[in-house]
């Protein structure tokens, strides 16, 4: 109820910018390294970053011309059409949609004045910033597709998509094929000529996947908040806890240094699983549930400081062994 109490000024005030006033088309931001797509909010599709905006300016990784378009719309009072699932809920029903909420996040707020105040065609370092670097996974969960999965790649390519009723399931798109991990990614350069000022500016860094562990840009992150500690930022990393190798083990040692020397705020891991034991392992093609809980188990008992989180995409196969 409190948390209700204090939305209702910070939509007020939002409105008196312009009905479709969001602070998190500048706060926020993912973006998908790997095929160069970027948006601002998860409701809202992604959108690619032009190479020739990227070219001279790394922070075209978030503010490309078709996001600063969008700004403006919402500085002039209107509502852009990416953003309908607010307006759906906001006409049909007495609720605050997600632009209300994640105006109201604290990684907003700071930055309301200077929002308020700015063109909405400048550059502005995002505070909440997820990044995924390519789609390379050893996992392909029942749920998941191409964009996110090379395993899933690899089969859609061999087989094709899945035909279902009047639909296919886990076709490959044009604008989510990422470059090949042999390659040279200039989203990923981008980003490395981007990140040493932006992350000065980030409240919140979370690294998903693919399966990040098995990439070795998500060490190199890790390694430069050693050497260029941030006690302001809270970081976080998504994965499958089951890299092959002795990936775990060098990860953890990392991620207790960061804690222990105070390189960052804190640490959350987040980690997947729908059920447990052979169910756990038949949704997740590629899981060990039995590696997965000992490697969890071991990330809690050799960090401190840390918390584990647990994504479930819950189904009606999760039902015999969820609880």
């Amino acid at each position: 109820m409190d948390d209700l109490k204090l939305l209702k000024p910070v939509k007020e005030e939002l409105d008196s910018i312009g009905c479709g006033m969001c602070l998190a088309k500048w706060t926020q931001v993912t973006i998908h390294l790997g095929p160069g797509i970027t948006h601002s909010c998860h409701h809202v599709g992604a959108h690619k970053i032009p190479l020739d905006e990227l070219k001279n300016n790394p922070n075209a990784l978030h503010n490309t011309i078709e996001k600063k378009m969008r700004r403006k719309e919402m500085r002039e009072g209107k509502r852009p059409n990416e953003c309908d699932y607010c307006w759906r809920i906001e006409d049909n029903t007495q609720e605050y949609s997600d632009r209300v909420w994640k105006s109201a996040a604290d990684w907003s707020q700071v930055d309301k004045e200077l929002i308020f105040n700015s063109d909405p065609m400048d550059d502005i370092y995002p505070r909440y910033v997820e990044v995924s670097f390519s789609n390379v996974c050893n996992f392909k969960c029942s749920y998941c597709g191409p964009a996110f999965s090379s395993k899933w790649t690899e089969e859609i390519k061999s087989k094709g998509p899945y035909k279902l009723y009047q639909t296919h399931y886990n076709g490959i798109k044009e604008s989510e094929v990422s470059y090949p991990n042999r390659e040279d990614n200039p989203y990923i350069e981008a980003f490395w000529k981007w990140f040493p000022e932006a992350y000065k500016h980030m409240h919140t860094f979370r690294i998903t996947g693919g399966e990040p562990l098995l990439l070795k840009d998500t060490f190199k992150v890790i390694e430069f908040l050693m050497e260029n500690p941030n006690p302001q930022l809270e970081f976080s990393i998504n994965t499958n806890a089951c890299p092959p190798g002795d990936k775990w083990k060098e990860f953890v040692e990392k991620v207790q240094y960061l804690t222990e020397n105070n390189c960052v705020k804190k640490f959350d891991l987040f980690v997947s699983a729908e059920a447990t034991g052979d169910r756990c392992d038949y949704i997740r093609d590629g899981m060990d549930w039995k590696m997965f809980k000992t490697n969890v188990e071991y990330f809690l008992a050799n960090t401190k400081d840390t918390r584990v989180n647990f994504m479930a995409a819950f189904n009606v196969l999760s039902l015999s062994t969820f609880k």
